[in-house]
């Protein structure tokens, strides 16, 4: 109790104080967490001096300005906690206006989602936002290239009576945004925090104290770091990453198809880098997303829209079916590939979440879907917290969320970064690697329980399944 107590001190509570016989109680959670004397008014205050006045208090700062942030604030928010979020609070610069032709790149970029991300979406009422609808993926087929089919397939044997399982949903990236800002902005209970307009620059974690440009200060329990891979509060709290640049980039573009695509997602691995073809609500259309070394990813971005096509179709040869005859339907992207991991995933009065934390390989999609489960632990975790009286910012709190995420993080991250790498290495470490995956299709369609497995996890990770995962209403936490 000796060291609880001393760990509150450490930490004021952001709630109301009560004045009781010369004493200030600080109440955090509904439990007595620090007692101080009430400090005797000076000569200058008892002669009407101005006194300075005691920053703004919350219990939780939310950093960074994409939908991480956006994600975890409304998490946090509805979850009964008080938040102040940079992309909500601060300084915030107007969006830049889409191009005219905006609704032709619509598609360019999308997502992966789980059926537990959908879930964790829905409880926060951005789901039910989306505007360009999303296409359920029913069965997802991945080889290697000199395969006339691909040999691991990942939905359940069809039986006449068994309803077709959803193994992910593949969104627009540019409408999920819209989504959240819809959501943000509808949000009440981000409504009360402080209002500041400069620009924050500076975090003590000692005392909690959160210092702006125009030297304004805001006293936080808690400071998240939602940021983004460049992170400076991630930089400044001392925690180094572990750095991959795979020299390639993602080229990213809507593509129109031979045939409807039946609900199939399909990868094939080349030599090059990972191909995937990703359905689109229109049964006719599908998202590419190719991995290439980064001088010809530049080069197709902007060669003759033939002599793309020409290419494309020649990597996918090994794709039957509607995938067989690919044209491109919309303009081309490309972004550079790297992997990157936190060595720590929280300090003192500070957690990571998203790409502050990690950066994978995107061949599996797993990225949005990691972001949603950091959500979810930490939220639970400060619930859990907040049950036992304890502040947002307790080091043994903290410390099982990054327990938590870390392996999740990890597996993921190395997981993928094997994939990718054992594919495009040399032609025999190919010719291995293919004759593995023919193993492990052979023994997942024989053995169902491994197969589970693999969904089970691509879809909840590892540990337990948090609360916004599971679909919990708010509600159901602040109790």
């Amino acid at each position: 109790m000796q060291g609880r107590r001393k760990r509150h001190e450490q930490t004021p509570s952001c709630d109301a104080a009560a004045h009781v016989a010369g004493w200030t109680l600080r109440a955090e959670w509904g439990s007595l967490t620090r007692m101080t004397t009430k400090a005797k008014p000076t000569d200058q205050a008892i002669a009407g001096a101005p006194a300075r006045a005691e920053s703004a208090r919350c219990d939780v700062a939310v950093m960074g300005r994409g939908n991480s942030a956006a994600l975890t604030a409304l998490a946090l928010a509805q979850s009964g906690f008080s938040v102040w979020a940079e992309l909500v609070h601060g300084d915030v610069q107007p969006a830049a206006q889409p191009p005219s032709d905006a609704r032709d790149t619509r598609w360019q970029r999308v997502l992966a989602l789980s059926p537990g991300a959908r879930r964790a979406l829905e409880t926060l009422g951005v789901w039910q936002r989306l505007k360009a609808g999303h296409a359920p993926v029913a069965d997802i087929a991945v080889g290697g290239p000199n395969h006339g089919d691909l040999p691991l397939r990942f939905a359940d044997a069809k039986t006449p009576d068994r309803p077709v399982d959803v193994l992910s949903h593949i969104v627009s990236l540019a409408d999920l945004t819209e989504a959240i800002g819809d959501t943000l902005r509808a949000c009440t209970a981000l409504g009360g925090a402080a209002q500041i307009s400069a620009a924050a620059h500076d975090f003590n974690p000692q005392t909690g104290t959160l210092t702006f440009a125009d030297t304004t200060q805001l006293r936080v329990n808690l400071l998240v770091d939602a940021s983004g891979a460049q992170s400076q509060w991630r930089t400044r709290a001392g925690i180094g990453c572990l750095h991959y640049d795979y020299r390639s980039h993602a080229l990213s573009a809507e593509v129109a198809l031979g045939a409807p695509h039946g609900q199939v997602a399909r990868q094939v691995f080349l030599a090059d880098g990972p191909l995937a073809i990703l359905p689109l609500p229109a049964p006719t259309r599908a998202a590419l997303v190719w991995s290439l070394p980064a001088r010809k990813a530049a080069a197709l971005a902007q060669c003759d829209e033939d002599v793309f096509n020409h290419e494309l179709n020649v990597a996918a040869r090994t794709l039957v079916g509607p995938f067989e005859h690919l044209a491109l339907a919309g303009p081309r992207a490309y972004q550079p590939l790297k992997a990157q991991i936190a060595e720590a995933f929280t300090g003192t009065r500070l957690a990571l979440v998203g790409e502050a934390a990690h950066v994978i390989h995107p061949l599996a999609g797993q990225g949005m879907n990691l972001t949603l489960r950091d959500i979810g632990a930490l939220v639970d975790t400060l619930c859990e917290a907040r049950r036992l009286g304890l502040a947002c910012s307790d080091a043994t709190m903290l410390e099982n969320y990054a327990r938590l995420r870390r392996a999740d993080a990890l597996a993921g991250a190395f997981g993928t970064h094997g994939l990718a790498e054992i594919f495009s290495g040399p032609r025999p470490m190919r010719a291995v690697a293919a004759t593995g995956l023919r193993g492990v299709g052979f023994i997942a369609d024989n053995w169902p329980e491994l197969k589970n497995a693999f969904r089970r996890q691509a879809d909840q990770g590892l540990g337990p399944l948090s609360d916004l995962f599971a679909g919990a209403p708010s509600s159901e936490k602040t109790r």
